[in-house]
Formats: structure tokens, C-alpha cells, sequence
């Protein structure tokens, strides 16, 4: 077969996905769906002898048919699924549909690009989201007990109830019956998200060695290692980002903008950023307000006029900005960030 080019938008689902190919002049050459299987996926391709330019969106299973069809030499996009549907926003929608305009929008030049992390960076993410899910898991363990401690009205003033003294004491609590199994239960399942999560902080320690820039963001005040492993994770290679605005942006603390006509006025928080990033910027941030400094100052000033809140994105977003100058290799100085 001659030598061509060849466009494939793929909608990609769990079991089976879709797939359409085009050639350079839009004419349909195929549309069959097909199992996520490799060697399938192979023999839908094999046919087309040519520069295969593939299209999909990236969603949460992606990573793998995204090494399958590289593997099998074809040049990958990501699409950025909130703003590709922007651009292709149709009122029926199905898979056959759906890959047949991301196909014309490959042809036509039209994708709105999502950011591929490399290998270094995905394994740091893989490992950074195990340590952010594990943490809440076992949050949501430690209410249970605090729900506990409600209901028999047991009140205390111990910092930290699920350390050494907290735990001796939540031990030799006088419970019913009924409820002292949940209590043994609780406890068993704490220590053992404790161990989790302390394997996963060594894993992350050791990957970080990879990251030399890791070290500039622990002199932050309020960034740990952990801290500087989410934001590392997160963000991916400062170069991607133009400007500290840019970044706000992928972050999702950007305030939107409404603008018809001849009015013109800013929103809250688009929310359709990174959530682990801005989860992070918060905890960092929260570090931060509670202690003297500029960023405390910058809080302080907001929190009259806007709430408590709004002046905390607000602080998270000066924060960024020092942070995205520290990544480019300048001083933390959060008093002219932004």
C-alpha cells in the first residue's frame, strides 16, 4: 500500500474503545470498535502502512493504550477533554461520534494539547497520589473513632489522639460492649495505614533523589519533602509555563473572567485546575497564615475585606508565584510575588 497519512481519533472507554481512521483528505477508511486489547488494537493498524497521527482524550486510563499505539510507531496527541469538548460541544454524543470529531479536529489542526509527563515525572505522580490517597483513607478511619467518642460523650483535650499518649488512652477507655470491637477494629486499621504510609514516604524520599530542584523547595518555609514531591509531581517541568499566571491557571486558583460586550468583571476560582496541586498550595498555605511573615500579612488584609476563604486562594495564588520563581532558579520572596 502506498506511503500516507493517516488521522485515527480514538474514544477511549474501559472494556472497548472506538476507533476511526481518515486519510489526509477526510475520507472515511474505517470505524470498528474493538476490546482494549494489544494485539487487536495491532491488527485494526496493520493495514494502513503510513504515518499513523492518533488522537485521544485524556482521561484516567489513558497511559496504557497511549504506550500501546507508541509502541506500534504512531505519533500520539493528548486532548485536553474540558477544552476539546468546548470546541466540538455536540447535543448527541456517543462513541462513534466522538471519535469521528476528535479524528477532524487532528486533520484540521485544531487540538487543544494536554501535557504528557515523562517517565520520571508519572512515577513520582503515581507514587505522590498513593501517599495523598492513603492519608485520606486513613483520615476518614480516625473520624470514625472521633464519631465514637461523640456518641459516648468521652471528651479530651489530647493533641494528637492517635499518637503514643492518644492511643494508650483511647485503649484503656471504658467502652460497651457494642461498641469495643469497633473501637479494637479502628485502631488496628490506623497502625496499619500508618505503616502504609510511612512505606510510600520512604519510596517518595528515595525517588526524589532524582529531583535536585527538590532541595530549593524545602527552603521554603512549610514545604517537607512531601510537600516538595506533590508540587514537583504536579507541575512537571517549570518550562512548560510561560508565566507564574500560566501557572495559577493549570492550578485552578486562577480567578475566571466574564466578559460580554462592554461588561467586563472577574469570578471565583475556575476549579478546573490540578486538585492536588491546590490541595497542597492550601496545606501549605495554612503553614504560612498561622505564622509572622508577608504571606501572613497578605492574609490578614484580605480576610477583613473578603472572607476567610476567598483571601486564602488568594494567598495560595501569591504563594504559587513564589514558588514558580523559586523553580526558575530566583529567591523565594513571596512580598513582590505578584
Amino acid at each position: 500500500m502506498e506511503n500516507k497519512t493517516y488521522y485515527i481519533g480514538v474514544d477511549l472507554g474501559t472494556q472497548s474503545s472506538y476507533f476511526v481512521i481518515k486519510n489526509a483528505q477526510g475520507i472515511l477508511q474505517k470505524g470498528i470498535k474493538a476490546f482494549n486489547d494489544s494485539a487487536v488494537i495491532e491488527q485494526i493498524l496493520k493495514p494502513y502502512n503510513g504515518v499513523l497521527k492518533v488522537v485521544m482524550e485524556a482521561t484516567t486510563n489513558y497511559y496504557w493504550m497511549y504506550q500501546t499505539l507508541s509502541r506500534l510507531g504512531c505519533v500520539v496527541t493528548l486532548a485536553h477533554p474540558l477544552k476539546t469538548r468546548a470546541i466540538a460541544d455536540a447535543k448527541v454524543k456517543n462513541d462513534r461520534l466522538d471519535a469521528n470529531i476528535l479524528c477532524d479536529l487532528l486533520r484540521g489542526g485544531l487540538i487543544p494539547e494536554s501535557y504528557i509527563p515523562t517517565e520520571r515525572i508519572r512515577t513520582l505522580r503515581e507514587i505522590v497520589r498513593q501517599h495523598i490517597r492513603l492519608v485520606q483513607i486513613r483520615t476518614q478511619v480516625k473520624n470514625q473513632m472521633r464519631s465514637l467518642l461523640v456518641k459516648l460523650n468521652y471528651q479530651h483535650k489530647i493533641s494528637d489522639l492517635f499518637g503514643r499518649k492518644g492511643s494508650e488512652w483511647l485503649s484503656r477507655l471504658p467502652f460497651p460492649e457494642v461498641f469495643d470491637f469497633q473501637r479494637e477494629q479502628i485502631l488496628k486499621q490506623v497502625a496499619h495505614y500508618n505503616q502504609l504510609v510511612k512505606e510510600t514516604d520512604q519510596k517518595i524520599r528515595h525517588t526524589l533523589k532524582d529531583f535536585p530542584e527538590a532541595n530549593r523547595l524545602t527552603e521554603i518555609p512549610g514545604i517537607g519533602l512531601i510537600g516538595a514531591a506533590v508540587l514537583l509531581a504536579e507541575i512537571g517541568p517549570i518550562e512548560r509555563f510561560s508565566s507564574p499566571k500560566k501557572l495559577a491557571g493549570y492550578a485552578g486558583i486562577a480567578p475566571g473572567l466574564y466578559e460580554s460586550g462592554k461588561t467586563k468583571h472577574q469570578r471565583g476560582i475556575t476549579h478546573e485546575g490540578n486538585s492536588y496541586l491546590r490541595w497542597i498550595l492550601c496545606e501549605i498555605t495554612q503553614v504560612h497564615i498561622r505564622k509572622p511573615g508577608p504571606l501572613r500579612q497578605f492574609f490578614l488584609r484580605l480576610k477583613e475585606r473578603i472572607g476567610y476563604t476567598k483571601a486564602l486562594v488568594a494567598t495560595s495564588r501569591k504563594l504559587l508565584i513564589g514558588i514558580y520563581f523559586v523553580l526558575k532558579g530566583k529567591s523565594f520572596a513571596p512580598s513582590f510575588a505578584g
